[in-house]
């Protein structure tokens, strides 16, 4: 089929497939409605019960007469054709129902376990939620059973399939941690430690089983995807971005959150900063513990995933991780320094305070202040050093290519453009503040306690724009932002040249795209040396234009330079 053709009957088969579901509900809904009695004001009127059951039948009947002949002419179409099962609008088409149906799933599901755990009360039996997983399930089911069994094909099938299943895994690993820590959080609240504080009620409610609802669905879920669609996927860029960027990263985060936020609250209490009586100061351990321990888990079971599949992948893909140092190290400097500020700040206050003057009118000022630069720093200080000096380590090993990475030009780039204009903003305020001051006969103090902030962000950034600045000619001098534009390198090859794919791109510091034969050659990959390797990069480098197509010729490959 052309493409036109294409999108036109998957359209129409996503339409009509949508109308023969709301139709499939409606009747599925009446039904459940009428057995388990809810809303019996609306089901026991004649005319609701003859509309919805006239509307679901109609739409039953008019979805099914139209989605039927056209997805058997589809899948007439892709009976024997390789080009039509691997065409990137069919694995669209296919997994955007797969995805949209199994988070409709999910969540139905999570009502209807939630009611059977609750003991199955009559006045709130899920009707809306099961018919959802009902209809929603068996969809889901029909058309993974259709994807599974015709496979991915094509490169662009197996990203779209990859995006199905890393989105999940996400959407599972995120439902799985945020609800075990709510669960623990749940369950602290109800000891009988916090005295009046918290209302009593019992710990088996509406909450509790929604909760276990979403870890047991959740996790299956993540489980399913995550081991078991995911399984071997080790080449994958989205996999890079999922292991590095939600689950280590974001575990990361939320593991610094309840750190700073516990290490605030015990200086706090140290430096008399007691607010509640009793126990109930220490409620915040409620969450603060759990989610420690739930993104610890998370970070060190993937950052050991890494670790194996390096192993096995030799580091193909670097991008994700390369981003994922940086963002944590642009986290653990921005909290450094933000510490560091509200350092200045307690040694400004009380010298303006000692001057005469009044900038604080709360009571305890001091102790949240210091408690929040304590619990900044001591978090940030070793995160910082920590990945910034992974970072150093790699640009020292990676020569000029890792030098003149879009992640770390862009890096110290925006940790210029931010500190410049931090620093032109408290400029500006500071020679404002001190001319407004002069003109008005009210000099002294009063300017001091005006320009405290600006004196506060003003002292700090300046050393890290020297730093940085220092760091950013260095890479400039040793040739990163002058290295040549990337080539388009493209293997034509076998199955077999996986492995030589990987050490070219090992060598070349960047991805190459590889066509297979569709004629599987006889003759092996040519096995070539670290000295061979180097020279076929050479070769790339330094040919003519901007593409390369590399041909394996018996134990040779052949650099042909190439333009469309």
């Amino acid at each position: 089929m052309s493409t036109i053709k294409r999108i036109y009957f998957y359209t129409v088969s996503l339409i009509t497939l949508s109308i023969l579901a709301v139709g499939g509900q409606m009747l599925l809904r009446l039904a459940f409605d009428l057995i388990g009695g809810q809303t019996l004001t609306e089901i026991r009127s004649p005319g609701f019960t003859t509309q919805q059951l006239s509307l679901g039948l109609a739409l039953l009947v008019i979805g099914a007469a139209l989605w039927l002949p056209f997805w058997r002419f589809v899948q007439r179409q892709v009976a024997g054709s390789p080009a039509e099962t691997g065409s990137t609008i069919r694995k669209l088409f296919l997994n955007i129902i797969l995805l949209v149906t199994a988070l409709f799933s999910l969540y139905a599901a999570v009502d209807f376990l939630t009611w059977l755990m609750s003991g199955l009360p009559q006045q709130q039996f899920p009707a809306g939620g099961l018919v959802n997983l009902i209809v929603a399930g068996a969809i889901w089911f029909y058309h993974w059973r259709v994807e599974h069994e015709e496979g991915q094909p094509s490169p662009a099938s197996r990203t779209l399939r990859r995006w199905y299943v890393y989105i999940l895994s996400a959407w599972g690993l995120v439902s799985l941690s945020l609800n075990l820590v709510r669960s623990i959080n749940f369950a602290i609240f109800r000891l009988p430690v916090w005295g009046e504080t918290i209302a009593s009620s019992g710990v088996w409610n509406t909450s509790l089983p929604e909760n276990l609802s979403w870890i047991l669905l959740g996790g299956g879920i993540w489980v399913f995807h995550w081991f078991y669609m995911a399984q071997g996927d080790f080449g994958s860029t989205l996999r890079q971005v999922y292991i590095y960027l939600v689950a280590i990263l974001g575990g990361a985060l939320a593991g610094l959150v309840a750190l700073v936020t516990s290490t605030y609250n015990i200086f706090h209490l140290v430096f008399g900063g007691l607010v509640v009586d009793g126990s109930a100061h220490f409620l915040f351990l409620g969450w603060t513990i759990p989610t420690i321990l739930v993104a610890a888990t998370v970070w060190l079971y993937h950052q050991n995933a890494v670790q194996e599949e390096v192993a096995q992948l030799h580091e193909r893909q670097l991008s994700a991780r390369r981003i994922y140092l940086y963002l944590m190290s642009f986290l653990g400097l921005v909290t450094l320094i933000t510490g560091l500020s509200v350092f200045l700040g307690i040694l400004l206050n009380v010298w303006i305070q000692a001057a005469g003057g009044v900038t604080v009118v709360a009571a305890g000022w001091w102790q949240n202040q210091l408690s929040i630069c304590l619990a900044l720093l001591i978090v940030a200080t070793p995160i910082w050093l920590y990945y910034w000096k992974t970072v150093l380590q790699m640009a020292a090993e990676g020569g000029v290519i890792e030098r003149g990475a879009r992640s770390r030009r862009v890096y110290l780039y925006v940790i210029l453009a931010i500190v410049i204009i931090l620093l032109a903003a408290d400029l500006v305020n500071i020679i404002y503040q001190l001319l407004n001051g002069l003109l008005q006969g009210t000099p002294g103090v009063n300017i001091l306690r005006d320009v405290k902030w600006s004196l506060q962000t003003l002292l700090l950034p300046v050393p890290v724009l020297l730093y940085h600045w220092r760091v950013l000619r260095q890479d400039q001098h040793l040739g990163a932002e002058k290295l040549l534009p990337a080539k388009t390198v493209t293997l034509l090859a076998s199955e077999r040249a996986s492995g030589l794919a990987s050490r070219i791109e090992q060598k070349l510091g960047s991805g190459i795209r590889l066509l297979r034969h569709l004629d599987e050659p006889s003759e092996d990959m040519p096995d070539l040396s670290d000295e061979e390797l180097d020279n076929l990069v050479t070769r790339i480098e330094t040919a003519p234009g901007n593409k390369v197509m590399l041909v394996v010729v018996g134990d040779k490959v052949m650099v042909l330079p190439y333009r469309e």
